[in-house]
């Protein structure tokens, strides 16, 4: 069982960028148009530029530098859906074929050798 869960993992996540340095991940509303937050992935760090609303429902927005208009189009069309953690440290990125979500921090962090970091709230 736990294989096919990791092979739908792998499957679903195919679609995802390479995330080479230049690549840009900005943290929108489910409308698509209010940026809560941007990172670009530099020096094997994708680092936000502002704390994001913890509890928030999101979707991503993945755009590899120096891309075709047209791949900007099928990020927004493409963005998947998730949720800030109750921390504001992480991304939980829920996908259709799966139950449970998905850590932002760990994939980025086991697939891609990248360490995502988002400000704190200041309290």
């Amino acid at each position: 069982m736990v294989m096919v869960w990791w092979f739908l993992v792998a499957q679903t996540l195919a679609g995802l960028p390479a995330m080479t340095p230049g690549t840009e991940v900005k943290v929108v509303l489910p409308d698509l148009i209010t940026v809560l937050g941007s990172a670009e992935v530099a020096d094997g760090r994708l680092v936000f530029d502002r704390p994001l609303p913890t509890g928030s429902e999101v979707r991503l927005l993945f755009i590899v530098r120096g891309s075709d208009p047209s791949d900007t189009v099928a990020a927004l069309r493409d963005a998947p859906f998730g949720r800030v953690s109750p921390a504001g440290d992480d991304i939980l990125v829920q996908f259709a074929n799966l139950e449970q979500p998905l850590s932002l921090k760990a994939w980025l962090a086991e697939e891609r050798d990248i360490v995502l970091i988002i400000p704190l709230p200041q309290r």
